[in-house]
């Protein structure tokens, strides 16, 4: 097997710094969490995944983009994923003193076929279930002869397949597969009720994660809730804030690699 992530185009070194451990000898600056942190995204939760279910092996930067966010990125970071279990990573940054920094300290992990996952807490040591508002029940192709485009720099062949969630509504799922790629998904747009949701890949790597990053590092605590989860996530910051270099700090992003990078090398 290949070696993983040995670049850094991956920032989800977070995974293997949280499973072994370790603490990271970056520069701190004060990262609250706020309430909504612990949600992830509408398109990790959402239809959008569906292409990836198959997928055996990939990461990449991704962007989305929705209807009623005029073409700004309503959510960004990093992800990975194989046979349908996928790990997020947002990118949440703010300016400190010109520095960038991850807010929250958050990840998710998500099962694509049992619509199911955690979100994962490094400063908490926690973790805690998340599930989908609506399900998948039935795909439906609807052309034939997909339309030859390109998207996000890559020569693709566009095709459509209309949804049924288990909430009684439908989707239409548009997907970009990219033919140098094999025929990896560089763009998914996912519409329904009105809304659209639109996710963009880029800086996409082929190659196999080791299969025990998708599943809670063992000894952190399982919390009843991802609510329960936030809510004592803010008490303890608020009764340990003590500076930049308190015990509940997140580290700084630099632009040379994000959190725990370096733990990646040797996957």
């Amino acid at each position: 097997m290949k070696y993983f992530y040995k670049t850094a185009a991956l920032g989800l070194g977070l995974a293997i710094t949280l499973a072994a451990g370790c603490a990271g000898n970056k520069k701190a600056e004060a990262a609250l969490a706020r309430p909504g942190d612990e949600a992830p995204p509408d398109f990790v939760t959402g239809p959008a995944m569906l292409p990836l279910e198959d997928f055996d092996g990939f990461s990449a930067d991704v962007v989305e983009t929705t209807s009623s966010s005029n073409g700004a990125p309503a959510a960004s970071g990093q992800l990975i994923g194989r046979m349908g279990r996928l790990i997020f990573q947002p990118r949440t940054t703010a300016n400190i003193k010109k520095a960038k920094f991850y807010r929250g300290g958050m990840f998710f992990i998500w099962d694509i076929p049992t619509q199911k996952g955690y979100v994962l807490s490094e400063a908490l040591q926690g973790y805690a279930p998340i599930f989908s508002p609506a399900g998948v029940t039935n795909q439906v192709p609807q052309n034939k002869d997909l339309a030859s485009e390109n998207a996000n720099g890559h020569p693709c062949h566009r095709g459509q397949v209309m949804l049924a969630l288990s909430d009684g509504s439908t989707a239409r799922l548009t997907v970009w597969q990219a033919d140098d790629l094999q025929r990896f998904p560089v763009r998914v747009r996912a519409e329904t009720a009105g809304r659209a949701v639109t996710v963009d890949f880029s800086n996409i790597r082929l190659d196999l994660p080791n299969p025990q990053l998708f599943f809670p590092p063992a000894g952190f605590t399982k919390f009843p809730s991802s609510m329960a989860l936030i809510n004592e996530l803010m008490i303890r910051e608020s009764a340990s804030r003590s500076g930049p270099s308190g015990p509940m700090a997140a580290p700084v992003q630099t632009d040379e690699h994000p959190i725990g990078m370096p733990g990646l090398n040797k996957y």
